[in-house]
């Protein structure tokens, strides 16, 4: 099931519903992309006419944000928690390492992915490289894709922030022999050690996204972001009377 946000569409999911589709999409031939919406992308992705065609047609529409969620109960939606990219990355990063699956992962800067990759070997030591690239390597897309292909990967990771990996994917993902592509943002910021992730009683009462801004001073205009958000999404729910 999904529901509407600001004309985007955002599936009614949790953690266990997608792990649990993950083997069915890796036997089959057909793709799983999990896209992240969150109040910044419901806000800006209508300036991507193929960023909203990916989220669109997308296998999985994570509401990734506090925001999302909130504005989904106050509208009368479903969506019940959060899911939260590096969270779910995590996750599949763990059940690529109990399966011995192969993963790719493009973006961050040289030494942050040299950082991310070194600890993925420490902690998921039964997970397979199957290969890496920047994001601000001088490769063509072509060229990104043939490295892509030459090793098949099950998992695809593209970290290149919003709006560059969504519309990466939206472009290449159809070209790539890969099964489950997510797009993760800072994530590889995270697993590298480089950033450290918000305090647990940020990430426990949902305000991860404040200590984020606070924390990064090109972040800070995601703070008015959210009212902003807040308000267009009623507006926008109460023009469409409610409809799906």
């Amino acid at each position: 099931m999904r529901e509407l946000i600001l004309g985007l569409p955002v599936d009614q999911i949790t953690y266990g519903d997608i792990l649990t589709e993950v083997p069915k999409f890796l036997a089959s031939n057909r793709k799983m992309s999990i896209i992240s919406v969150n109040p910044q992308i419901a806000l800006e992705a209508k300036k991507y006419p193929s960023v909203v065609d990916l989220i669109e047609k997308s296998t999985h529409r994570i509401p990734d944000g506090i925001g999302i969620v909130l504005v989904s109960k106050m509208t009368g939606g479903k969506i019940k928690e959060r899911v939260a990219g590096f969270d779910l990355m995590v996750k599949l990063l763990e059940y690529a390492d109990k399966t011995q699956k192969k993963c790719f992962f493009y973006g961050a800067k040289p030494e942050i992915l040299k950082s991310t990759i070194k600890n993925i070997h420490k902690d998921y030591p039964n997970l397979i490289v199957a290969g890496s690239i920047d994001g601000y390597t001088k490769m063509t897309n072509h060229e990104i894709v043939t490295q892509m292909n030459a090793v098949q990967p099950d998992f695809v990771f593209v970290a290149l922030g919003f709006p560059r990996q969504e519309l990466w994917l939206a472009e290449n993902m159809a070209s790539v022999n890969g099964r489950v592509f997510q797009d993760v943002g800072g994530s590889f910021d995270v697993l590298s050690g480089h950033v450290k992730r918000a305090p647990e009683f940020f990430i426990k009462t949902h305000l991860e996204w404040l200590y984020r801004s606070l924390s990064n001073p090109t972040r800070i205009g995601r703070i008015v972001q959210l009212p902003i958000f807040a308000v267009k999404s009623l507006w926008w729910k109460m023009r469409n009377g409610g409809r799906d």
